[in-house]
C-alpha cells in the first residue's frame, strides 16, 4: 500500500512539473496599436499622439503620430529535455507617421536623440521592429498550463522629425534598444474548447520600467490528426518608461488583437 501511495504521489508531481512531450506552435495576428505617452525635459513636453494642446502654451506640443494596425507572428517550441528551457520567439512591427503644427524644443527620446528647437510645421515618423525571445519552463497542474521564465525584447528603432519650414531633419535617428524582462504565462484548461490566457512581461530598474500585458480568449478547433488549429482574440498593453535626470520618455501601445494559430 505504501509503495502504491508513493507511486501515485510521484505521478502527481510529474504531472505538475512536466511539459508536453514535444510540441511546436505558431500564430499570426493583427493588433491595434493606439499610441500614447510623451517625451519631456523639464517643463518642455511633447505628446506622441494627436493630443490637443493649448496653442499659446510654449512648453507643450505634440508629434501627431497616428494609431495604426500591424501584423505580428510567433513560434514556440516545447521539448521534454530536463533543465534546458523551452523557447518562444515573436516578431511585431510598430510603425506610424503623422503631422504636427507645434513641437516644443529641447526634448530627448530615450536619451538617444534630441529635438533642440521649436518646430511649427513637421512631418513625424516612428518605426520599431520588435524581436522578442523568451526562455521558459512549463508546469502543468490539473487546471492550467503555466510558463515561467525570462527574455529580451530587442527593438530596432527609427525616429524622424522633418522640419517643413527650414526644409531639414530636426531628428533622423536609427538605433537599437534591448528590453530584458521576466516572463509569466497562464492558460486555463479548456471548457467546451474555450480557454483563457494571461501573459505578463515585466522589468523595472529604478525609475525605468518595461511592462507588457496580454489577456485573451482562445478557441481550439477539434479536427482529426495531430494538428490543433486555434483562434485567439484579446487585448494587449505595452509601456516603456525611461528617465535620466530631467529627461523622460513614456511610450505605450494598446489595443485589441485577433490571431490564427496552430499547434502540432
Amino acid at each position: 500500500m505504501k509503495k502504491i501511495s508513493l507511486a501515485l504521489c510521484l505521478a502527481g508531481l510529474f504531472t505538475f512539473a512536466s511539459a508536453d512531450i514535444f510540441s511546436v506552435s505558431a500564430g499570426y495576428g493583427i493588433q491595434e496599436q493606439k499610441i500614447g505617452g510623451y517625451i519631456q525635459n523639464g517643463d518642455n513636453k511633447n505628446y506622441f499622439g494627436e493630443k490637443s494642446v493649448n496653442p499659446t502654451d510654449p512648453y507643450t506640443g505634440y508629434l501627431g503620430l497616428k494609431n495604426k494596425k500591424h501584423p505580428y507572428f510567433w513560434v514556440k517550441l516545447i521539448h521534454p529535455i530536463p533543465v534546458i528551457p523551452n523557447m518562444k520567439f515573436q516578431y511585431t512591427k510598430y510603425e506610424t507617421s503623422g503631422h504636427s503644427n507645434y513641437i516644443s524644443g529641447n526634448v530627448s527620446l530615450f536619451g538617444k536623440t534630441r529635438i533642440t528647437y521649436v518646430i511649427t510645421d513637421a512631418d513625424t515618423y516612428m518605426s520599431i521592429n520588435s524581436y522578442d525571445a523568451s526562455l521558459f519552463y512549463e508546469f502543468k497542474p490539473a487546471i492550467a498550463d503555466i510558463e515561467i521564465g525570462a527574455g529580451v525584447d530587442y527593438w530596432k528603432l527609427k525616429f524622424s522629425v522633418y522640419d517643413n519650414v527650414n526644409k531639414r531633419y530636426a531628428v533622423n535617428y536609427s538605433g537599437s534598444i534591448p528590453l530584458p524582462y521576466v516572463y509569466g504565462n497562464i492558460e486555463t484548461m479548456k471548457f467546451f474548447n474555450f480557454s483563457l490566457i494571461g501573459n505578463a512581461k515585466i522589468a523595472k530598474l529604478g525609475d525605468n520600467h518595461h511592462y507588457d500585458y496580454l489577456g485573451a480568449l482562445k478557441y481550439t478547433i477539434d479536427i482529426p490528426g495531430p494538428i490543433n488549429p486555434f483562434i485567439k482574440v484579446g487585448y494587449k498593453y505595452k509601456e516603456l518608461f525611461y528617465k535620466d535626470g530631467t529627461d523622460e520618455t513614456k511610450l505605450s501601445f494598446k489595443g485589441a488583437f485577433a490571431e490564427l494559430g496552430v499547434k502540432f
